[in-house]
């Protein structure tokens, strides 16, 4: 399959959309409920750091990136003849294992930072980066098959 023949119809592009905010909402969840105690803890910082910030632009950043990675995700789907929801789930799993998680990795690895837990938060970001993307990828896979 060449790039002149994915298909960029509406579905397709509906199926981006709702990933992509899937992907979103459940950071949200990853991030404020499931998992903010050892996210803040592997950070180093406590809630009153974010007392006085305006979330606004990182959101609408990551908001962003949601899309882009589901976008990526689309491609790879089609690219490699996806058919059912096992399908997208297995395309946003392994995009999230293999590709984010381990970029999430080497900032791990590089951490300078004395207040970062870089293993903790790689624990955090990189089960997200999975479960993100695996969710997207059902999303996906059941609004365009």
């Amino acid at each position: 399959m060449t790039l002149a023949m994915l298909d960029l119809g509406w579905l397709t592009l509906v199926g981006i959309l709702a990933g992509g905010l899937t992907n979103f909402m459940i950071g949200g969840l990853w991030y404020m409920k499931l998992f903010n105690k050892p996210w803040l803890q592997a950070t180093g910082r406590t809630p009153e750091d974010f007392v006085d910030s305006s979330p606004g632009a990182g959101m609408l950043l990551t908001l962003g990136g949601c899309f882009v990675t589901t976008a990526v995700l689309a491609i790879v789907y089609q690219w490699g003849g996806g058919q059912t929801v096992l399908d997208g789930l297995a395309v946003g799993a392994l995009l999230g294992a293999g590709v984010a998680a381990m970029e999430g990795m080497k900032a791990a690895v590089y951490n300078f930072d004395e207040r970062v837990k870089p293993w903790a938060l790689y624990a955090v970001n990189g089960s997200y980066a999975v479960c993100g993307l695996a969710l997207a990828g059902v999303v996906y896979a059941l609004i365009v098959q």
